[in-house]
Protein backbone atom coordinates (compact mmCIF):
# COMPACT_ATOMS: atom_id res chain seq x y z
CA UNK A 1 0.00 0.00 0.00
CA UNK A 2 2.85 2.69 0.42
CA UNK A 3 4.50 1.46 -2.90
CA UNK A 4 0.87 2.44 -4.14
CA UNK A 5 0.65 6.10 -2.41
CA UNK A 6 4.03 6.69 -3.16
CA UNK A 7 3.61 6.70 -6.51
CA UNK A 8 -0.10 8.23 -6.59
CA UNK A 9 1.58 11.02 -4.14
CA UNK A 10 4.43 11.84 -7.13
CA UNK A 11 1.94 12.23 -9.52
CA UNK A 12 -0.08 14.57 -7.67
CA UNK A 13 2.74 16.59 -6.43
CA UNK A 14 4.20 16.89 -10.27
CA UNK A 15 3.14 20.27 -12.09
CA UNK A 16 1.46 19.20 -15.07
CA UNK A 17 4.79 16.35 -21.65
CA UNK A 18 6.37 13.81 -23.38
CA UNK A 19 7.25 10.82 -21.72
CA UNK A 20 10.98 9.60 -21.59
CA UNK A 21 12.06 7.62 -24.59
CA UNK A 22 13.42 4.41 -23.60
CA UNK A 23 12.35 4.65 -20.07
CA UNK A 24 12.19 0.92 -19.10
CA UNK A 25 12.00 -0.60 -22.13
CA UNK A 26 15.58 -1.87 -21.53
CA UNK A 27 15.52 -2.65 -17.79
CA UNK A 28 15.08 -6.53 -17.26
CA UNK A 29 11.72 -7.70 -15.18
CA UNK A 30 12.62 -10.83 -13.98
CA UNK A 31 9.31 -11.96 -12.38
CA UNK A 32 6.90 -8.88 -12.79
CA UNK A 33 6.46 -8.52 -16.68
CA UNK A 34 3.75 -5.41 -16.08
CA UNK A 35 4.55 -2.17 -14.92
CA UNK A 36 3.16 1.46 -14.29
CA UNK A 37 5.17 4.26 -14.53
CA UNK A 38 4.15 7.75 -13.72
CA UNK A 39 6.64 10.69 -14.83
CA UNK A 40 7.88 14.26 -14.31
CA UNK A 41 9.17 16.17 -17.56
CA UNK A 42 10.63 19.07 -18.06
CA UNK A 43 11.53 20.49 -21.43
CA UNK A 44 13.83 23.41 -21.90
CA UNK A 45 13.94 24.02 -25.61
CA UNK A 46 11.48 23.85 -28.25
CA UNK A 47 8.47 24.41 -26.38
CA UNK A 48 9.70 24.94 -22.71
CA UNK A 49 7.31 23.64 -19.85
CA UNK A 50 7.48 20.85 -17.66
CA UNK A 51 4.44 18.03 -17.35
CA UNK A 52 3.38 14.77 -15.86
CA UNK A 53 2.84 11.07 -18.00
CA UNK A 54 1.36 7.92 -17.37
CA UNK A 55 2.85 4.92 -19.06
CA UNK A 56 2.33 1.44 -19.35
CA UNK A 57 4.68 -1.45 -19.93
CA UNK A 58 4.14 -4.62 -21.04
CA UNK A 59 6.70 -7.38 -21.47
CA UNK A 60 6.43 -9.88 -23.77
CA UNK A 61 9.12 -12.25 -23.43
CA UNK A 62 12.98 -11.68 -23.38
CA UNK A 63 13.12 -9.88 -26.80
CA UNK A 64 10.27 -7.67 -26.58
CA UNK A 65 8.55 -4.79 -24.80
CA UNK A 66 5.76 -2.86 -25.50
CA UNK A 67 4.77 0.63 -23.18
CA UNK A 68 2.25 3.53 -24.05
CA UNK A 69 1.23 6.35 -22.19
CA UNK A 70 -0.52 9.73 -22.10
CA UNK A 71 1.01 12.88 -21.06
CA UNK A 72 -0.33 16.90 -19.91
CA UNK A 73 1.87 19.96 -19.80
CA UNK A 74 1.54 23.54 -18.85
CA UNK A 75 4.07 24.42 -22.02
CA UNK A 76 3.33 24.45 -26.33
CA UNK A 77 3.15 20.33 -25.69
CA UNK A 78 -0.52 20.89 -24.59
CA UNK A 79 -1.13 16.50 -24.78
CA UNK A 80 0.72 13.88 -25.88
CA UNK A 81 -0.58 10.30 -26.62
CA UNK A 82 2.41 7.68 -27.64
CA UNK A 83 3.56 3.82 -27.87
CA UNK A 84 6.45 2.34 -28.40
CA UNK A 85 7.94 -1.99 -29.10
CA UNK A 86 11.27 -2.07 -28.19
CA UNK A 87 12.72 -5.05 -29.89
CA UNK A 88 16.14 -6.08 -28.37
CA UNK A 89 18.83 -7.81 -30.78
CA UNK A 90 22.13 -8.65 -28.76
CA UNK A 91 21.20 -9.28 -24.78
CA UNK A 92 22.91 -7.57 -22.13
CA UNK A 93 25.60 -11.15 -21.20
CA UNK A 94 29.04 -11.03 -19.46
CA UNK A 95 31.20 -7.78 -21.03
CA UNK A 96 28.86 -7.55 -23.72
CA UNK A 97 25.93 -4.72 -23.84
CA UNK A 98 22.37 -4.83 -24.28
CA UNK A 99 21.46 -3.55 -28.00
CA UNK A 100 18.05 -3.06 -29.05
CA UNK A 101 16.14 -0.47 -31.44
CA UNK A 102 12.49 0.88 -30.26
CA UNK A 103 10.12 1.59 -32.89
CA UNK A 104 8.42 5.13 -31.80
CA UNK A 105 4.36 6.40 -32.87
CA UNK A 106 3.61 10.01 -30.80
CA UNK A 107 0.72 12.12 -31.80
CA UNK A 108 0.52 15.69 -29.86
CA UNK A 109 -0.91 19.42 -29.93
CA UNK A 110 1.78 21.62 -30.24
CA UNK A 111 0.94 25.35 -29.87
CA UNK A 112 -2.67 24.18 -31.27
CA UNK A 113 -1.43 22.07 -34.13
CA UNK A 114 -1.68 18.36 -34.66
CA UNK A 115 1.72 16.75 -34.51
CA UNK A 116 1.91 13.39 -35.88
CA UNK A 117 4.66 11.46 -35.92
CA UNK A 118 6.88 8.15 -36.11
CA UNK A 119 10.46 6.95 -35.97
CA UNK A 120 12.93 4.55 -34.18
CA UNK A 121 15.38 4.40 -31.37
CA UNK A 122 18.70 2.62 -31.99
CA UNK A 123 19.79 1.48 -27.94
CA UNK A 124 22.60 0.26 -26.04
CA UNK A 125 22.80 -0.63 -22.06
CA UNK A 126 24.55 -2.59 -20.00
CA UNK A 127 23.68 -3.90 -16.42
CA UNK A 128 26.18 -2.48 -13.42
CA UNK A 129 27.24 -3.03 -9.30
CA UNK A 130 27.34 0.89 -8.34
CA UNK A 131 27.83 0.53 -4.71
CA UNK A 132 26.67 -2.88 -4.08
CA UNK A 133 23.04 -1.70 -6.02
CA UNK A 134 22.72 -3.37 -9.46
CA UNK A 135 21.56 0.30 -12.80
CA UNK A 136 21.23 -0.50 -15.91
CA UNK A 137 22.07 2.97 -17.95
CA UNK A 138 21.67 3.10 -21.48
CA UNK A 139 21.99 5.27 -24.60
CA UNK A 140 19.64 6.02 -27.57
CA UNK A 141 19.71 7.85 -30.74
CA UNK A 142 16.20 8.55 -31.57
CA UNK A 143 15.60 9.54 -34.90
CA UNK A 144 11.73 10.67 -35.80
CA UNK A 145 9.31 12.18 -39.10
CA UNK A 146 6.99 14.70 -37.60
CA UNK A 147 4.27 15.40 -39.71
CA UNK A 148 1.67 18.60 -39.40
CA UNK A 149 -1.32 17.73 -40.09
CA UNK A 150 -2.84 21.02 -40.38
CA UNK A 151 -0.15 22.65 -42.97
CA UNK A 152 0.35 19.16 -44.71
CA UNK A 153 4.69 19.34 -44.03
CA UNK A 154 6.87 17.28 -41.64
CA UNK A 155 10.63 17.35 -40.67
CA UNK A 156 12.81 15.15 -39.64
CA UNK A 157 14.58 15.24 -36.18
CA UNK A 158 17.52 13.53 -34.38
CA UNK A 159 18.78 13.42 -30.74
CA UNK A 160 20.64 11.52 -28.12
CA UNK A 161 18.62 9.99 -25.05
CA UNK A 162 20.78 9.18 -22.02
CA UNK A 163 19.82 7.83 -18.63
CA UNK A 164 19.51 5.14 -15.99
CA UNK A 165 17.38 3.10 -14.40
CA UNK A 166 17.30 0.79 -10.52
CA UNK A 167 15.53 -0.29 -8.12
CA UNK A 168 14.69 2.51 -5.56
CA UNK A 169 17.46 1.65 -2.85
CA UNK A 170 15.35 2.11 0.47
CA UNK A 171 14.33 -0.02 2.70
CA UNK A 172 10.44 -0.91 2.04
CA UNK A 173 10.68 0.75 -1.71
CA UNK A 174 12.89 -2.17 -3.64
CA UNK A 175 10.17 -3.19 -5.45
CA UNK A 176 9.86 0.09 -7.08
CA UNK A 177 12.20 1.44 -10.17
CA UNK A 178 13.16 4.73 -10.97
CA UNK A 179 14.28 6.14 -13.84
CA UNK A 180 16.15 9.34 -15.07
CA UNK A 181 16.80 9.97 -18.52
CA UNK A 182 17.92 13.37 -20.69
CA UNK A 183 17.59 14.28 -24.32
CA UNK A 184 19.76 16.55 -26.22
CA UNK A 185 19.16 17.59 -29.57
CA UNK A 186 21.26 17.03 -32.69
CA UNK A 187 18.45 18.47 -34.89
CA UNK A 188 15.32 19.68 -34.76
CA UNK A 189 14.43 18.04 -30.96
CA UNK A 190 14.59 19.40 -27.91
CA UNK A 191 16.43 19.29 -24.29
CA UNK A 192 14.62 18.02 -21.59
CA UNK A 193 14.54 15.39 -18.83
CA UNK A 194 12.75 12.88 -16.88
CA UNK A 195 12.56 11.29 -13.94
CA UNK A 196 9.86 8.99 -13.43
CA UNK A 197 9.23 5.88 -10.68
CA UNK A 198 7.26 2.74 -11.61
CA UNK A 199 5.39 -0.38 -9.81
CA UNK A 200 5.62 -3.33 -11.35
CA UNK A 201 2.48 -4.97 -11.45
CA UNK A 202 2.31 -8.30 -12.37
Amino acid sequence: MKKIALVLSTMLLSSVASASTVGLSTHPLTMKKQVVTTEFNNYMSNGTGSGITAKYLQRVNEQIAFDAGFGITDGDRANNLFMGADFALIPDYGRQPRVSIKGLLETMDFDGERINAFGAAPTISKGFSFWGKEAFPFLAVPVKVSLNADENTYETSTAVAAGITGRIPFNGYENLIYNFETNMSVRNSYTGFVMGISLPIQ
